[in-house]
């Protein structure tokens, strides 16, 4: 699995889980519904428990072209490493982009509006042998427990045709089918990092390292040190490279 998905499994799963009764029930019948929309659809649908850590795949027609079986799928992690590993990076990072935000808008807003909100976004298979495929993405929170944490969500995978005009990542009010204004989830990315975190940032994509930093910042290197590791966990990264590419994707930084 890429590094920066690594990183957003460890966020989801990582949340401080106190499941009430009746939850063994709720999840039987979400995955039926995952079955049921594979059969309509011919996709491929990833149910994933962040509580428990596992994943349930379910692959009709179009999961063969990855190598998928015409079956459902249980292994012990949330994330979908079958299907990461034919997507290209690109499409990987500006996944993980959408889905940093999306997590964290979901948290913004109370637990009973978090199902009425999806994200969306165009991804590509690889598919050896073949061009590359554009596949439409799209991922649910279906599950909050009351105090907050995410417990399941599904990801949903169905071959798409590009049109050329561009295919932008949305999170998507599905009450209004309207998409959520760009500055709403602006303004929770800007909270991502404090002044500082975002001043430290800026510099290391000037190609500083850390005592030009603490020199032109007047901070001690310790101080840097703890700065960039607030900065790779804020944004779910293992590298500075990685934090780079992700603050200029959400406009944290300019270049």
């Amino acid at each position: 699995m890429d590094t920066q998905e690594r990183k957003l499994k460890a966020l989801l799963t990582g949340q401080d889980f106190d499941a009430p009764p009746g939850y063994p029930e709720k999840l039987e019948r979400w995955k039926l519904l995952a079955q049921s929309y594979v059969r309509i659809e011919n996709g491929i649908a990833v149910l994933s428990d962040f509580q428990e850590n596992r994943r349930f795949i379910y692959a009709g027609n179009f999961g063969g072209s990855i190598g998928l079986a015409d079956a459902c799928l249980q292994a012990d992690s949330a994330f979908e490493e079958e299907v990461f590993g034919c997507i290209p990076a690109e499409d990987l990072l500006d996944r993980h982009v959408l889905e940093l935000r999306f997590f964290h808008f979901q948290k913004s807003v109370p637990v009973e509006e978090r199902t009425g909100y999806n994200m969306v976004s165009l991804v590509h298979f690889r598919r050896e042998g073949h061009g590359d495929i554009p596949v439409l993405h799209r991922t649910y929170y279906l599950e909050s427990f009351p105090n907050g944490s995410i417990w399941l969500a599904l990801c949903l995978y169905t071959p798409f045709v590009e049109t050329g005009g561009g295919f932008t990542g949305q999170i998507v009010d599905n009450r209004t089918g309207l998409p959520v204004l760009p500055e709403t989830y602006e303004r929770i990315d800007r909270q991502l990092l404090s002044a500082r975190e975002t001043d430290v940032l800026a510099l290391l994509a000037e190609g500083m390292g850390s005592k030009q930093i603490a020199d032109t910042l007047c901070i001690s290197v310790n101080t840097v040190h703890r700065h960039r590791q607030n900065i790779l966990a804020a944004l779910q990264v293992n590298n500075t490279a990685a934090a780079v590419q992700i603050g200029l994707r959400l406009r944290l930084i300019l270049r």
